[in-house]
């Protein structure tokens, strides 16, 4: 049976220019791409999104408030019908921007929050000085203070494992309404400080059990990220957090109800996945014609079990988990078929 594929989630990162040079930043972002889309060129991007039958769009980057036309393409998407949703460092949002983001159509805001003051800043560098975590909790009271929903985006790493219960503890305070956590990945500047950063697998289980146990002393809706798994035995409260009914993870869905767009048009199954992983560019093609072939996204649309190598071959979750996060696998492997960051490997 062929799976049903809608994109349905876009992420549409509309630059790479950032005002921060964050330590694991999956893009490596800094400097504006002088590929950029203009803005006519992201306007018709949300045009054949919104007729492909996308619902929501993640507008990222880079920081994507650096971007100065950004309330122009948010309002294009939201048009058009499509939930747009800013994703921020933070540190550029103060009473104007929220403003600008209610004009433009922006329903929701999701902030980075890394930690407690002292890990945030230590992985969120600023060129030029000062406190990002200050600006970021700043930045988070006013939205909010505002007529949009709110979200905080946790990437966890060695270095701020520690400070998940405080992070908790300040996102309630603050009256956040959902809290995303999800495992930093070796792409783009972590990919040479992996050793440094990344959990292993023998410390999955020890984080389920602690997110379980923020999930139960409530105050905020949590989202697992698709990356924290798999199948032990807080899966269904893991999983299922977001919705507050037990589930279980079902795979990647890369290319069957997700989309990412770079800022140059090329076009990926998931937003996390690395340039290599492209399957086509929106100027040379439409989107329909990419999403179109299906088999551009094989990996998910004609999935294989045999395919499965390394630790995940033969296992007994292989055919509904397809080696959990592809980006994971892909960076930590080569292969998105073998993913040693799992809670089933030895240790884990």
């Amino acid at each position: 049976m062929k799976p049903d594929r809608t994109p349905q989630f876009a992420f549409f990162e509309i630059t790479e220019a950032c005002n921060l040079r964050c330590r694991h930043c999956e893009a490596d972002a800094g400097r504006r791409d002088p590929d950029e889309l203009s803005t006519d060129e992201a306007a018709d991007v949300a045009r054949q999104l919104a007729e492909a039958g996308c619902r929501q769009v993640n507008l990222t980057g880079g920081e994507p408030l650096v971007r100065r036309d950004w309330p122009a393409i948010a309002r294009r998407f939201a048009d058009l019908g499509v939930e747009v949703t800013m994703a921020t460092n933070g540190t550029r949002v103060d009473e104007r921007t929220i403003g600008r983001m209610i004009e433009s159509g922006v329903k929701n805001a999701a902030v980075s929050l890394d930690g407690d003051r002292e890990s945030h800043d230590a992985l969120r560098t600023s060129p030029r000085g000062g406190s990002a975590f200050g600006r970021a909790v700043r930045g988070l009271g006013l939205l909010v203070a505002s007529p949009l929903r709110t979200a905080v985006v946790t990437v966890v790493h060695r270095r701020n494992v520690a400070t998940l219960e405080s992070i908790h503890e300040l996102v309630v305070g603050l009256g956040v309404e959902i809290w995303q956590v999800q495992l930093a990945m070796p792409l783009g500047r972590l990919a040479a400080k992996r050793a440094d950063y990344m959990l292993t697998a023998a410390e999955i289980r020890p984080l389920e059990d602690r997110l379980a146990a923020l999930v139960e002393k409530g105050g905020i809706r949590m989202m697992v990220g698709d990356n924290i798994g798999y199948y032990g035995p807080r899966e269904p409260k893991l999983r299922g957090a977001a919705t507050g009914r037990e589930s279980f993870f079902t795979g990647c869905s890369a290319g069957l109800r997700v989309v990412g767009i770079r800022s140059n048009g090329d076009v990926k199954g998931c937003p996390s996945h690395p340039a290599a992983l492209a399957v086509g560019n929106l100027r040379a093609e439409t989107f329909a014609e990419i999403w179109g072939d299906a088999s551009r996204f094989a990996y998910n649309t004609a999935f294989r079990e045999e395919d499965l190598a390394g630790g995940c071959r033969g296992c007994a979750f292989g055919r509904i988990c397809r080696a959990g996060c592809t980006t994971m696998a892909y960076a930590l492997t080569g292969t998105i078929y073998d993913n040693p960051l799992c809670g089933q490997r030895p240790g884990g």
